[in-house]
């Protein structure tokens, strides 16, 4: 375990990163999804499923998804879990709410669901340190990095694209792991 630790220190060495890490222009950032490699799975953020169940997945993405293999990474499906215990029973809107998240989670595949393991779990919580620190989150909103990252690096893991609409902290991350793959997308 502590042989880990230090690889994943030697390839984020904190200390290289002591600068706010800007944002750059929609341009240089991957939204082209006939970019995405030809056999690559696809790895959701839970913003895709938020986005599909409102009907505001762009055709594009639609369409690409429609045409591969999707892997459900469990960093997304708990985004999307918390939600049944966090919204108000009593209130009237929460079944509707409830309703199509339950039923997306009851139709995934349980083979096709990924989890991050120990590894991926310290470079995660590594790189989202890094992340709070340079860009001054405050300390206790330090871990609003944490499932991104990790969905991220569970992208790399796999070789599979990471689909997302979150371009702000996918931006960021990208500028600490280039290689990743990613497709990012705004909302039809």
């Amino acid at each position: 375990m502590s042989s880990d630790v230090q690889s994943i220190i030697t390839r984020h060495h904190p200390g290289r990163w002591s600068r706010t890490l800007a944002h750059r222009p929609k341009a240089d950032l991957p939204f082209d999804p006939f970019q995405v490699p030809t056999k690559a799975c696809l790895l959701f953020d839970a913003t895709v499923y938020i986005d599909q169940l409102k009907g505001e997945l762009p055709r594009p993405i639609v369409d690409l998804v429609a045409s591969r293999t999707i892997l459900h990474g469990a960093p997304a499906l708990t985004e999307l879990a918390v939600t049944i215990g966090a919204l108000e029973p009593a209130d009237r809107r929460t079944q509707a709410t409830l309703t199509p998240i339950v039923e997306v989670l009851t139709r995934i595949n349980p083979a096709r669901i990924i989890a991050p393991n120990y590894e991926i779990w310290l470079e995660a919580a590594v790189m989202a340190g890094i992340l709070a620190r340079t860009q001054a989150i405050p300390k206790q909103d330090r871990r609003k990095f944490l499932n991104d990252t990790l969905l991220f690096l569970q992208a790399a893991d796999t070789g599979a694209v990471m689909v997302s609409r979150n371009s702000r902290d996918l931006d960021l991350l990208l500028q600490i792991k280039p290689q990743v793959g990613v497709l990012l997308y705004d909302k039809s």
